[in-house]
């Protein structure tokens, strides 16, 4: 009986590992065929525990398929996050979501999310916005900044 149960269990780990996998990790893909960057070197500042745009850190283009939003900052001051968002729409964040960093001076941080865009009412534009906030509610000053776009161009509605 004891056995029995032995095997039972590791057969229900066999298939319930790979399940819990799949189903934590995801899978993007498209023609990478074009790119487009912003920075700023325009200092901005935050104490904000609510998420804000970054000033200067936001890209339109007519893409579709995998966006990827490679993103590097140079911040001073509390622990921050950041987030992108498409379309302005803050309840379908890029992933892997927000990240944290927690600035030890003057320092420089880098991240990459990515997405999934594809048409709405017929057309292939979509905006990608770096979105910041402060989680403690202490002042965090950006001192420069860059977003870099890489994405497959939509073929809707595009100009």
């Amino acid at each position: 009986m004891r056995k029995l149960v032995v095997i039972i269990g590791a057969v229900v780990l066999l298939v319930a590992v790979p399940i819990a996998v799949v189903a934590a990790t995801g899978r993007l893909s498209g023609r990478l065929e074009r790119q487009a960057a912003k920075w700023t070197t325009t200092p901005a500042r935050t104490s904000s525990t609510a998420w804000r745009g970054v000033p200067g850190l936001r890209i339109t283009r007519c893409m579709r398929d995998q966006v990827t939003a490679m993103l590097t900052v140079t911040v001073r001051g509390a622990p921050v996050q950041f987030r992108g968002v498409i379309d302005g729409v803050p309840e379908a964040p890029m992933r892997p979501g927000a990240v944290r960093f927690v600035p030890d001076g003057t320092e420089s941080f880098a991240a990459t999310l990515v997405a999934r865009t594809g048409p709405f009412e017929a057309d292939d534009t979509h905006s990608v916005a770096v979105q910041w906030r402060s989680p403690t509610g202490g002042e965090i000053a950006l001192r420069r900044g860059a977003l870099n776009l890489l994405f497959q161009r939509g073929e809707q509605g595009c100009p």
